[in-house]
């Protein structure tokens, strides 16, 4: 940043200038076409640029792409704020140029610019901590503290969007739930460190198995649930076969899996997963039942 970090085409006021610099909350001004002819320190501290990168940009040169079409939509949207006797206030992205995201809250004004013509003040109140905690907390609410994986809350809520019909119609779903075999008996003889140390490393390497495109979660205790899209149920023995090649210390799990049915819930797909589990563990450890046998 340099000392000369603004321009005021057409703006004397000394105070102004004084105070429009010293501050430290972000502040820029853009003229009709929406390029900034004025920017403080604070505000080229927020998008991550010198006054000299930015000036004569339009800030969707360093906005979010997920937030460019309310960008696109500001003058719609202080039309309707006007209407209301209100400014616009919107949240928005900024991404500095090593891809750092700062979130800010944005008041936009209408001000009156040189000869008359209408520009536009952004004053910003940086809410980046508030977003970091608030995703910290959300994230912490639908993950498993041990494993890192989804918890049974974060499973469900994922697994909700294949309750709709265009989901249903495009992508085939098997689920799974899984269960250690005598996972008592090994917390008995070798300790519950090393019994959470096993349920750490088998979520670990059952993940690379599954992919990125799996739901995989711990369900509870030694339980671990498991949605795979685009999956059928021919597909999924094998890759519940190649989940048990990965337990560690040699032990073994049992599990159960159902394809969704066209007419029925994801619930009731899961219930019946969960009774071929049963049937798994009924007939000793390390079976796998299914839609397929």
């Amino acid at each position: 940043m340099t000392d000369d970090a603004t321009t005021f085409t057409g703006v004397d006021d000394e105070w102004f200038r004084v105070m429009f610099e010293a501050s430290t909350v972000p502040i820029a001004l853009a003229d009709e076409d929406g390029l900034l002819m004025a920017a403080n320190g604070a505000y080229c501290a927020m998008v991550g640029r010198a006054w000299e990168a930015i000036a004569g940009l339009s800030s969707r040169e360093f906005t979010h792409p997920d937030d460019l079409a309310q960008h696109a939509a500001v003058e719609g949207l202080m039309a309707q704020a006007r209407a209301r006797g209100d400014d616009l206030r919107l949240e928005k992205r900024y991404v500095h140029p090593d891809g750092t995201i700062r979130w800010g809250w944005v008041s936009v004004s209408a001000v009156s610019g040189p000869g008359g013509r209408r520009w536009t003040m952004a004053v910003i109140h940086d809410t980046t901590d508030r977003r970091m905690t608030e995703d910290r907390l959300l994230a912490a609410a639908v993950t498993d503290p041990l494993t890192g994986l989804l918890n049974r809350r974060g499973w469900l809520e994922r697994l909700s969007r294949f309750e709709e019909p265009s989901s249903r119609a495009e992508t085939p779903l098997v689920l799974a739930v899984l269960d250690f075999d005598r996972f008592k008996a090994y917390n008995d003889s070798r300790g519950h460190r090393a019994g959470d140390d096993l349920l750490v490393e088998f979520a670990a390497a059952a993940a690379e198995v599954v992919g990125a495109d799996a739901l995989f979660s711990r369900w509870g205790g030694e339980e671990f649930a498991l949605a795979l899209p685009g999956r059928r149920a021919s597909q999924a023995h094998a890759v519940l076969r190649a989940m048990s090649a990965v337990m560690p210390d040699s032990q073994t799990f049992c599990a159960g899996f159902a394809a969704l049915r066209g007419s029925e819930s994801v619930v009731d797909c899961f219930d019946r997963a969960d009774a071929r589990l049963y049937l798994a563990k009924r007939d000793g450890p390390g079976q796998i039942r299914g839609d397929d046998n």
